[in-house]
């Protein structure tokens, strides 16, 4: 058999010195294209979300708070001389004794003394009373009253501060279409329901327009700190990636942005199984195809069982069981190849008996009606797609008007958001970030090491119980999942998926590894300023080699660009946040790209007729060079979104010549460059295990599945998809992520921003704010903004951050400097009340921008960058495979397999 097609390796390219590295050097002629990259953009400036911001008014906070601590301390400080040299002194009448004992509780209590205090302390002066301590005591008390005045006012200024906000939340809808159209498609009317009720006379201080101008700044934070693509909020933009190109950074500062154009596609989820509803069978056109549910199986001796979608409630997902007869056994035979057209299934059930007396057609199509009623059959219909004209980004800001696609605005529809081409991406700013990769790699070896030393239970990469159904004789899929789901009768409602959350860095599980010294040295590090780890250190403390901890698969890598150290240093040129296979991330909007930057008229100026993003072709290169040398098959699996919301996140271009799973294409791929993929199914697919690993095959041949797709799927077909991809590729599923290192640091109150190499910015700096340390909910508003400017000052807190309920929670942005934190803090205290909240730094920070949007007045914009290495995936995979040595049957049939021997047929 030879060695693991799993122990063979991608050439390693751009930066590093090794051997590996050296054969396969980036050619760094000037002009030379290596791909593309993808840009993700933030709808709105971060300058609008931090207009929110009143330093001003924080500072006069705290500097009251200050004088306010100092007033208290002169207090006690008169407090203890009254007891030292007044109480005891034996000219203090008697009957002033009580006045004076009662003055100092309340000195020591901080307060300053009254009217009636200073009249007595003044009487006494002289005699009981020590010269000067009565002035100290007026000048303590007209201070206070000062003070006492100043906290009047920044009463006011904090009511007026949050007036201000609101007012502004309302001004800034107005000025920003982005801003108005996420806001519309987030919370429907609400923007005509402020004007109703400022119409009506309501203040920004009542109850209703608080809570509306509250939804819009979390919004707006969500369109401005972040770049996940959604409608308006979210936009997409390609760079090539050029050899030669100057500078060595991601985006140059001031790289700015071009036209907008937009894509509607139809729900896919909606499509097939929503309103206004499937078509009836019993009337439908004789060319509507026709699919099985991707789950069914035969239950002996008489059954046959389905996990189907309800159409008439999309959201529900049943468990049908049907008596086998001779004509649905023959529909399902007919249906097992993929789609077939209704008129073709129906010649060939009325011709299925010779001899026999056929079925009347009226029968033959209520009995398919009735097998689509209850979801054992499906309709296959490719959702529409709608691509609007390039806009000019001046002209959108100038009419307040975004490009629309001509598609109904009725809720079946999603958008993606696209932006021409921008200035290329050298080649040296690539080669940087795989420096960088390589020592993150190193690092999460050093961590899943350590794992898999500590006790078996607490290793992660342990095998699923699912998987000890498989053996070492050959199981067919179907059957395997017919063992492992539920019998009884199951309703269920799979609203979202099922989504296991990066949960950050681990504890050690053994004292001693290279990870707990690591974790030492970070704890070590409590200064402000960053902790760098690079080989050397590395290499100390035993980390696996650096030639081989790069995977073996291309990789996406996530980054967030920076601007380089100040005044034109040398800093890391990005905050990475994961690297994962690739072909994932960027699936759902290959096409779109395509179409819209085929057409030309973008005016981006870079990248040739669509733009520069191949990537997809790459891809499809890379598989299918893989595929010819090894005779291995690489099978798409295609899962059903089961529910409405993110529905079009299974969306991908064809990258393999076959696919499995759900026997409908239409609702995943778009349109082929290529010859069309077949269908393989799933009771053709059988898995076993050979020594460790688990085995895919059909008919003879090695299978390797992939899932080109973000969402995870509902139950039950998540258990599909762990079962499936057990005999995937290992390094077809990694994900490499080193951000939360507060997890395996429980003890630390401060973390220190983590780089690798001095290239990448692995874990920005994080800090663990003391739910003591904040407020009260019964507290009044200028309390909460005491305690906030104080925890920033005395923690160093940077202005702008990300806060999190626990490692890997959803973050949420933050300006400490403005009124609206206070929202945000009580809002997340809320969900988590009893626990401590994290503190991460915003990187980069809102003057580091380095993209600027003509839509907002040339504002800067943040932007993450989704940057493939190695580049040129295509020439990686023919230098694999040149002469290496794999473990992947291709001639010789699989003993026992099903149809052992046979051709994968269409």
């Amino acid at each position: 058999m030879g060695e693991d097609l799993t122990r063979t390796r991608l050439p390693e390219q751009g930066g590093g010195a090794t051997a590996m590295g050296a054969r396969t050097a980036i050619c760094t002629e000037p002009g030379t294209e290596h791909g593309a990259v993808l840009l993700r953009i933030a709808g709105m400036p971060l300058a609008a979300w931090a207009s929110a911001g009143d330093p001003a008014l924080l500072a006069r906070v705290a500097h009251h708070a200050d004088a306010a601590g100092r007033l208290t301390a002169r207090a006690r400080d008169l407090a203890e001389r009254l007891g030292a040299d007044v109480v005891p002194h034996p000219d203090l009448p008697g009957p002033d004794r009580g006045p004076v004992l009662a003055l100092r509780r309340r000195l020591h209590a901080g307060h300053p003394p009254g009217a009636r205090e200073l009249a007595l302390l003044e009487r006494l002066s002289g005699r009981a009373v020590p010269p000067g301590l009565a002035a100290e005591a007026r000048g303590l008390a007209a201070d206070a009253e000062r003070a006492e005045a100043e906290r009047a006012g920044l009463e006011r200024a904090v009511a007026d501060g949050h007036r201000r906000t609101a007012a502004l939340a309302r001004d800034l809808t107005r000025a920003h279409p982005v801003l108005r159209d996420l806001l519309e498609s987030a919370a429907p009317g609400l923007l005509a329901d402020v004007e109703r009720r400022l119409a009506a006379g309501e203040s920004w201080e009542g109850k209703g327009l608080r809570k509306r101008a509250a939804c819009v700044w979390r919004v707006l934070g969500r369109a401005a700190a972040k770049t996940t693509p959604r409608g308006w909020a979210g936009q997409l933009a390609t760079a090539p990636l050029l050899a030669g190109a100057p500078g060595d950074l991601l985006i140059a500062p001031g790289t700015a942005l071009g036209a907008l154009a937009a894509t509607a596609t139809e729900n896919v989820h909606l499509v097939r199984s929503g309103p206004p509803g499937p078509p009836d069978l019993r009337t439908a056109d004789a060319g509507t195809l026709l699919a099985p549910a991707p789950l069914h199986f035969t239950e002996p001796p008489d059954a046959v069982r389905a996990y189907v979608v309800d159409p008439r409630e999309p959201g529900r997902l049943r468990h049908v069981v049907l008596r086998r007869t001779p004509v649905l056994d023959t529909v399902l035979r007919l249906l097992a190849q993929g789609p077939c057209p209704l008129g073709g299934l129906e010649k060939t059930l009325l011709g299925m008996a010779p001899g026999a007396e056929p079925p009347d057609p009226a029968v033959l199509r209520g009995f398919l009606q009735h097998l689509h009623t209850m979801g054992v059959l499906q309709v296959c219909a490719a959702p529409r797609v709608r691509h609007s004209a390039w806009t000019p980004p001046e002209e959108a800001a100038a009419l307040g008007i975004l490009p629309r696609p001509p598609a109904p605005t009725d809720g079946r529809w999603f958008l993606d958001s696209y932006r021409a081409p921008v200035a290329p991406v050298p080649a040296a700013a690539a080669a940087r970030v795989r420096r960088g990769l390589r020592v993150a790699a190193r690092i999460a070896a050093l961590r899943d090491a350590d794992a898999a030393a500590g006790p078996a239970d607490s290793d992660p990469a342990r095998e699923a119980p699912e998987l000890a159904a498989i053996t070492e004789r050959p199981r067919p899929v179907s059957e395997i999942l017919a063992a492992l789901l539920p019998l009884a009768h199951d309703d269920r409602h799979p609203a979202t998926a099922v989504r296991r959350r990066y949960a950050g860095w681990p504890a050690p599980a053994a004292p001693a590894s290279g990870y707990a010294r690591l974790l030492a040295h970070l704890a070590a590090h409590t200064g402000p300023g960053p902790v760098d780890v690079d080989d050397a250190l590395l290499d100390a403390l035993g980390a696996p080699p650096a030639d081989g901890a790069l995977p073996l698969w291309p990789l996406d890598c996530l980054l967030r660009p920076l601007p380089g150290a100040p005044g034109g240093g040398r800093g890391p040129v990005a905050v990475l946040e994961t690297a994962s296979s690739a072909g994932v991330l960027d699936a759902r909007f290959t096409d779109g790209l395509h179409t819209l930057y085929g057409n030309g008229n973008h005016n981006g100026g870079h990248g040739g007729e669509d733009g520069g993003h191949r990537n997809a072709d790459a891809h499809r290169a890379f598989l299918a060079a893989v595929e010819g040398r090894t005779g291995v098959r690489f099978v798409e699996l295609l899962v059903p979104p089961l529910g409405e919301r993110a529905a079009n996140a299974v969306r991908r271009p064809v990258t393999t010549g076959w696919w499995t799973g759900d026997p409908d294409p239409t609702p995943y791929f778009g349109p082929s460059r290529g010859a069309a993929p077949r269908y393989l199914p799933l009771d053709r697919i059988t898995l076993r295990r050979s020594g460790r690993r688990i085995v895919a095959e059909a008919d003879g041949r090695r299978l390797i599945p992939v899932h080109h797709a973000t969402r995870s799927p509902a139950p039950p077909y998540d258990l599909l998809l762990r079962v499936l991809l057990a005999a995937g590729h290992p390094a077809a599923s990694h994900l490499l992520r080193l951000d939360g290192h507060d997890g395996a640091l429980p003890g630390s109150a401060r973390l220190p921003r983590l780089t690798a190499a001095g290239e990448l910015v692995l874990a920005p700096a994080t800090w663990r704010l003391d739910p003591e340390r904040l407020w009260r909910p019964g507290d009044d508003a200028l309390h909460k903004v005491r305690a906030l400017a104080l925890l920033r000052r005395e923690h160093g807190l940077p202005r702008y951050g990300f806060l999190r309920t626990a490692p890997g929670a959803r973050p949420v942005p933050v300006d400490l400097d403005a009124l609206t934190a206070v929202a945000v803090v009580d809002r997340l205290r809320g969900s988590r009340p009893d626990g401590e909240l994290l503190l991460e730094e915003m990187l980069p920070a809102p003057g580091d921008l380095p993209l600027r949007d003509p839509l907002h007045g040339g504002a800067a914009v943040a932007a993450q960058v989704l940057l493939r290495l190695p580049y040129d995936i295509g020439a990686a995979a023919d230098a694999l495979l040149r002469g290496a040595p794999h473990d992947v049957p291709g001639g010789p049939p699989a003993s026992g397999g099903r149809t052992s021997g046979a051709a994968i047929a269409h």
